[in-house]
């Protein structure tokens, strides 16, 4: 029953970030947006997928063999969120490799001095 309200809920997230991603596809630019909403719609289709999976396929076999299917979509969904992070990372070393600067690179934080206290 629980894999069933969680079916109902990703493809209820999946659907509305599908019209999201529709209707602001054309009018968002950058480079970034574009490697988040494609990550982020991989990871709602995978985890969709993983969760009919293991909906169906108790149902479809009663050998118990088959319910060990619930870890693996942990940790499939843990890899590709692992993958959007890695290719995010690689984006941000290849745009400081490029002489690019940022705006907190150029940024001087100044805080408070230390009290200092004599004894």
């Amino acid at each position: 029953m629980s894999f069933v309200l969680l079916l109902i809920s990703q493809s209820g997230l999946f659907f509305l970030t599908l019209i999201h991603v529709i209707k602001s596809w054309r009018t968002a630019k950058g480079h970034l947006y574009s490697i988040l909403v494609k990550h982020n719609m991989f990871y709602y289709a995978c985890g969709l997928l993983l969760s009919a999976m293991n909906v169906l396929i108790p149902l479809l076999f009663s050998d118990s063999s088959f319910h060990s299917f619930e870890d693996s979509e942990v940790c499939v969904l843990a890899i590709i969120a692992t993958r959007m992070h890695l290719h995010l990372w690689h984006d941000d070393q290849h745009v400081n490799s490029s002489g690019l600067q940022t705006f907190l690179s150029n940024c001087i934080f100044v805080g408070a001095e230390p009290e200092v206290t004599e004894p």
